[in-house]
């Protein structure tokens, strides 16, 4: 929770002549009490339990704003906070019906340094700090009004010593998190460029050291949801293009003991047996036929072979080859890069 009330104790939902204002703080400190003290705290704010609902197997209390008593003039004015626990984390969405209050807190949220790529979007927009995520959005009722929502979650990340093999680092959701553990200094945005003409927003950790490692993102706007990580190979990266100087071999390994420079001999014996891998001249050249017929899953984590004799045997203009038949050749095949693919559960937040 520290990290959370440190990250946007300053950020405070607008107050209006129509209602109270409420804090993240305020939301921090009731989190922490008992069902019947957070009754109490949110009464003292206007806020009374409107019922609950069930959320993917968890249990959601909603609390609304009082009706004020009826005047003449008074605008009919919606506000209701939704507390929920999600995997040990806090998090909560404040729903009004109030526009003004809802461009304001978007104002205030940029202010505060969240980063957001779709801001534009008229429908839902992310905003990410470290740790923390808030996702805006409008909600339309079956009565043709709009209600605006806020969704603030705090993210638990695991500290920088626990990740000690490259699949630790599937966990980093986005690039924000990435910062959040590592630092600025050590994570920049980048271009990974798969072509001339083919490219996409990526986010490179430690660049241009021996613990390099790119995330490809799926979403590349709000720069989240792992696509696929790369360990080892030629950097083809924008900020990368024109440096001269020497990088130190990878030292990321898969847990499977997989490693960048790994000679083929090496990689065989780890498999347990032979495997094939796709000829020069194809779409994926010298990547290792994604199959799992071995001791490694090649489906998981994609490895690209090098080749220091590209002309050395025929074969390589086949489609597929066959290891076994080619391992007598000594075309100097070798561990190029790895690719790590997430699973489902990981490409989610």
């Amino acid at each position: 929770m520290r990290g959370f009330l440190l990250t946007i104790g300053a950020f405070i939902l607008a107050n209006n002549v129509y209602s109270q204002g409420f804090s993240a703080k305020d939301f921090l400190f009731a989190s922490s009490l008992s069902s019947k003290k957070l009754e109490t705290y949110l009464s003292k704010r206007n806020f009374t339990p409107s019922g609950s609902r069930s959320q993917n197997d968890t249990l959601v209390n909603i609390y609304s704003l009082k009706p004020p008593r009826k005047k003449k003039d008074t605008l009919n004015i919606k506000k209701s906070i939704e507390l929920f626990q999600l995997k040990n984390n806090f998090s909560f969405t404040y729903i009004t019906s109030l526009k003004d209050e809802y461009t304001e807190n978007l104002r205030l949220l940029k202010e505060t340094g969240f980063f957001c790529g779709n801001e534009n979007d008229t429908v839902a927009v992310l905003f990410q700090r470290r740790n923390v995520s808030v996702l805006a959005r409008l909600i339309k009722e079956p009565t043709g009004d709009t209600l605006y929502s806020l969704f603030f979650q705090e993210k638990e990340l695991p500290l920088a010593e626990k990740i000690q093999v490259a699949e630790d680092l599937l966990q980093f959701y986005s690039h924000e998190y990435l910062v959040g553990v590592f630092g600025e200094k050590n994570v920049i945005k980048d271009l990974y460029y798969f072509s001339e003409k083919e490219f996409s927003k990526c986010s490179v950790l430690f660049p241009k050291t021996s613990r390099q490692a790119v995330f490809i993102w799926e979403d590349e706007i709000n720069l989240c949801k792992p696509s696929y990580l790369v360990i080892g190979g030629n950097m083809n990266t924008a900020s990368s293009a024109n440096y001269d100087g020497v990088i130190d071999e990878n030292v990321w390994h898969s847990k499977e003991g997989v490693y960048s420079g790994m000679s083929l001999h090496g990689l065989i014996k780890l498999n347990g047996s032979g495997f094939q891998f796709y000829g020069k001249h194809s779409r994926f050249p010298y990547m290792v036929v994604p199959e799992n017929n071995g001791s490694l899953n090649f489906k998981k984590n994609r490895v690209v072979l090098g080749c220091l004799n590209p002309s050395g045997s025929s074969l390589l203009n086949n489609a597929t080859i066959s290891v076994e038949d080619i391992i007598s050749d000594n075309l100097g095949l070798y561990v190029f890069m790895i690719m790590l693919v997430p699973s489902a559960s990981q490409s989610k937040e």
